[in-house]
Formats: C-alpha cells, structure tokens, sequence
C-alpha cells in the first residue's frame, strides 16, 4: 500500500509538527548505525546521517515521499548524542 509521505524518525516533535499541519503520513524509522566516524564534523555527520535514513526508508517505500533529519547537540565540535537517560541528558547540559 502506498502511503503517501513517510517519516523517517521516531521524533515526537516531528510527528507533532506534520500533525498539527493535518498532514497524513505514516512513520517508518530508518534504525541505522548512527556512531561518529573518526574526525567527522558535525555538519558532515548530521549531512550523512539524513541522507543515510532518507535512503534506508526510501528502499522499503518505493514511490513515497520520505521525509529524513537528524539534530545533534554540539559544544567546541564534539557531537554529543541522544543522551540514553535523564542523567545523561542533565550532565550534557
């Protein structure tokens, strides 16, 4: 079945924004590696990593239009990642 439009992201701020817009999609996380590459920087990682997820969820929706980003969080060019809890997410603030 084809849908239509596809979110690439478990992002509930994304949903929200195409649901507040009425816009119908349906939700398909692209569940990729998403480790740093040595020396990378962070407009190159966050560059890679949407057109990594765009790819990966394009491959299983042939025909749909897929929407793909990724934020990070960067101080002095250290990529921080999605911090795993509270804790983590407290001590990267």
């Amino acid at each position: 079945m084809t849908v239509g439009i596809v979110l690439a992201s478990r992002s509930p701020r994304r949903t929200e924004l195409l649901t507040a817009r009425g816009i119908e999609f349906a939700v398909d996380p692209a569940d990729i590696d998403e480790s740093v590459l040595a020396g990378e920087n962070p407009h190159d990682y966050v560059r890679r990593m949407s057109v990594s997820k765009h790819a990966a969820v394009a491959a299983r929706h042939a025909g749909d239009t897929v929407i793909a980003a990724d934020t990070i969080v960067e101080l002095d060019g250290v990529i921080h990642g999605q911090p795993v809890d509270t804790e983590a997410a407290r001590r990267t603030l």
